[in-house]
């Protein structure tokens, strides 16, 4: 069997297409070994990775003392190297033909511009890693902190108990999961938002300390609670009364008010991301470190899809508001004890948020507190532009208050007529409006391309949409054929109008 033929059966390599295969086997060597003789040395340095296709191996494991724990057994189709491949650090076990063996050698040049290219590749290889890590005894020591047990494990990290050497106390070391390490966009949020957070200090958020590189991934050093999460919470109770509901909600809320005026969305706000400490205070943990999901022919969205806000299923940009519709879902689920929507796959979840309409709280549970019930009712309004998002408002509603979600607010429309060759100037002159009146309450600007029109304003017909969205439903222009003279007309639909 060729190299191409044998690697395409070698899962992570079975995601390659044909070309990219054709040119890894003309980048391997093929490379035989008699029995006993070695495949990999510990301590040689780790610039290539080794692929069996025919034979065995055996790798003694062995602990810190020096002392063989177990004897890996390796066959057919396993990749043995890639830890110090990846890592950049010397070998830490020796690989041992056990019979006679052939392997296929990919230096550090082939694979790694692969990894970037080919996540299914880069997912494979970095979870082989994890694996391998957890064999050899685990991670005992992430730069300057010593670990001392691994706490738990999601789908993005992993947990660990540790000793800050400064404050010579217990924090929490969260290690970003080896499959979306290659997953830059990703792994650089994670980074820039952990040394953002590290900046904020309020008692609802989870303090950020440190962040670390080491083992081919990276870790965040953070403070370490005591108690549970809100989800497991849930899960033991079911419902919670209509007070605790509300103190939960308002101590989330302190939480992102307060982010949000630092400019940082949370992305993925879900009872999971909230840890409740043994005094009863409420944190919120994980910010930008949001999951992606992908529904079927659309564009990617993130966060959770339990909790998702509609305008990040349409794959549009989002802010704070967003945010506020999460919290809207966890108030409800803590108030029913049973999710905003109920769906049979994650496209009709998704398409759920979109458009389904959220029953009111209050026809569910009829003792929930007038104010409590406007909150969420107002959180959960499908367009960013008419949901609840003034932080006063919502801390008076959830201390009791009972406020009107919506005043009607004043409109100005204005209309800019330009020439075609000036649009990129009339576009970063709208821009430099739009940031100089963010922040304002209820204000919103709705900004359409009106095709040039005749020379006679009054030919151009506009409807416009007096919604708090503040979007135009239609714009119908008349544009000008520079080449005939002619006019046609155009139509320009709004991002919501269905």
């Amino acid at each position: 069997m060729s190299v191409v033929d044998f690697l395409a059966t070698v899962p992570g390599f079975d995601s390659l297409d044909a070309d990219s295969l054709a040119q890894v086997a003309s980048r391997a060597r093929v490379q035989t070994f008699r029995d006993g003789e070695y495949l990999l040395r510990r301590g040689d340095p780790g610039d290539s990775m080794l692929v069996i296709q025919h034979g065995a191996v055996k790798v003694p494991v062995f602990d810190p003392t020096g002392r063989m724990r177990i004897v890996a057994q390796l066959a057919v189709g396993d990749v043995v190297g890639e830890m110090a491949l990846l890592t950049g650090e010397r070998r830490n076990a020796d690989v041992v033909a056990d019979g006679d063996v052939e392997s296929i050698v990919l230096d550090r040049g082939t694979v790694m511009p692969l990894l970037e290219e080919h996540p299914p590749l880069s997912r494979f290889l970095t979870e082989i890693l994890g694996r391998r890590l957890e064999q050899a005894g685990g991670i005992e020591q992430v730069g300057k902190y010593r670990l001392l047990g691994k706490l738990g494990e999601g789908a993005t990290s992993k947990v660990y108990e540790a000793l800050h050497p400064g404050l010579n106390r217990a924090v929490a070391v969260k290690m970003l999961g080896h499959h979306l390490v290659y997953d830059h966009e990703f792994a650089e949020r994670f980074l820039q938002e952990a040394r953002t957070i590290a900046g904020l200090s309020h008692p609802n958020i989870v303090q950020v300390f440190d962040t670390e590189k080491a083992y081919a991934t990276w870790f965040i050093v953070m403070e370490k609670l005591e108690g549970t999460d809100l989800q497991e919470l849930l899960k033991e109770r079911g419902r919670l009364d209509p007070d605790e509901t509300a103190d939960f909600t308002r101590q989330l809320a302190q939480a992102l008010a307060f982010a949000h005026s630092r400019g940082i969305v949370h992305r993925d706000v879900k009872p999971a991301n909230a840890a409740l400490d043994e005094d009863g205070t409420l944190k919120l943990m994980d910010f930008g470190i949001a999951q992606k999901v992908q529904q079927e022919g659309a564009n990617t969205a993130e966060g959770t899809p339990r909790y998702i806000a509609p305008e990040s299923v349409l794959g549009h940009p989002v802010d704070g508001r967003a945010d506020i519709y999460s919290l809207g879902v966890m108030a409800f689920e803590m108030l029913t004890g049973r999710p905003l929507f109920a769906a049979e796959t994650l496209t009709e979840l998704l398409q759920a948020h979109v458009s389904r309409p959220p029953p009111p709280i209050r026809k569910l549970r009829a003792d929930v507190p007038e104010g409590l019930a406007a909150f969420v009712d107002g959180a959960l309004a499908k367009k960013p532009g008419d949901r609840l998002h003034d932080w006063g408002r919502i801390q008076a509603m959830l201390d009791g208050g009972a406020i009107e979600l919506t005043t009607r607010p004043h409109e100005k429309i204005l209309r800019v007529r330009y020439l075609p060759r000036d649009r990129k100037k009339v576009e970063r002159a709208v821009a430099v409006f739009e940031r100089s009146i963010a922040g304002l309450r209820e204000a919103d600007v709705a900004v359409a391309q009106l095709a040039g029109g005749g020379p006679d304003p009054e030919e151009d017909r506009i409807t416009a949409d007096t919604s708090l969205s503040g979007w135009f439903s239609k714009i119908t222009g008349r544009e000008k054929d520079e080449r005939t003279g002619d006019f046609s007309s155009t139509r320009i639909q709004a991002p919501w109008e269905e």
